[in-house]
């Protein structure tokens, strides 16, 4: 299973787009979609180059594609596209470590339609500015 457009998008929409290196909440020089490091390996640094619009895409569309494939493999249940999109979402905020080892993660292998997954996405709010972006994926999880 992959990411679909759709799923692209609200994880582009979600994540938001910076040419040029920033801190992210945690102080991490980060790029384009929320991104620490280049296809390369290398760190993001904040001495780096902006990068193009189409450099900034690319970026994107490889690491969340490497998540999505991450994902799948964790999955035991099928999924419809939506959740899938949504799992692959939170997945590439939190890290694919976290994921794996996720409440969400757990629960959707056992029930994916189980009501009690979105008090598991909202689980991960520590920082206040996250809560809108889990709500988005919690929607977009259960979406019909």
């Amino acid at each position: 299973m992959r990411l679909n457009d759709s799923g692209y998008n609200a994880l582009h929409d979600r994540e938001g787009l910076r040419l040029k290196p920033y801190l992210d909440t945690k102080g991490v020089p980060t790029i384009a979609m929320g991104n620490t490091f280049y296809l390369n390996g290398k760190k993001v640094t904040m001495n780096d180059k902006p990068l193009t619009l189409r450099e900034a895409f690319k970026l994107g569309r490889i690491v969340s594609d490497n998540f999505a494939k991450k994902v799948f493999k964790l999955l035991k249940k099928e999924v419809t596209q939506k959740q899938f999109n949504a799992l692959v979402s939170l997945a590439y905020n939190i890290g694919i470590n976290a994921f794996a080892k996720s409440t969400v993660l757990k629960l959707v292998n056992i029930n994916p339609n189980d009501p009690a997954i979105k008090k598991a996405f909202m689980m991960w709010t520590k920082n206040k500015e996250l809560i809108g972006r889990r709500k988005s994926e919690v929607e977009q999880y259960f979406k019909k």
